[in-house]
């Protein structure tokens, strides 16, 4: 039995400049963000600051996610609605305890994703042939 769901599920944390500086500080990045002058690679600088913050983070639940891209969303709420209207729901994630949940008003929204964890991979071991000529177990020195 397969269970569809009504919606897609995309995870977002949201961060104002407040929750950057803050986010940065978490991180150890702030000196080198604030010598940035170049604001996309200054957004880069937030990313690696927010997946730093995610991968160190001491709570399991947001240990697997990374931070996928950012953008600027002048209205949220707005922004949300359109995108329920989509099928695309968004969930707002903290990387930390002391993060306020943003979903309305304006701020910088980080799409999130959440990496898998790698399975050690079993060793298999194949059925080779036996050499022409052979076959059955006497092929390989068996008996029936």
């Amino acid at each position: 039995m397969v269970v569809e769901t009504r919606y897609d599920y995309i995870y977002y944390t949201v961060l104002d400049v407040e929750g950057i500086l803050k986010l940065l500080c978490d991180a150890g990045t702030i000196r080198e963000a604030m010598r940035e002058t170049n604001e996309t690679i200054r957004e880069q600088i937030w990313i690696k600051s927010l997946n730093k913050v995610f991968k160190n983070s001491k709570d399991y639940t947001v240990n697997n996610f990374r931070v996928d891209s950012a953008q600027y969303c002048d209205d949220i709420k707005h922004w949300c609605h359109r995108n329920i209207q989509h099928k695309e729901c968004p969930v707002f994630v903290q990387y930390n305890e002391s993060q306020p949940v943003k979903n309305e008003g304006e701020g910088h929204m980080f799409d999130l994703y959440e990496e898998e964890e790698q399975e050690e991979e079993e060793e298999v071991e194949y059925y080779s042939p036996p050499p022409d000529g052979y076959d059955g177990l006497a092929g390989y020195g068996g008996r029936l």
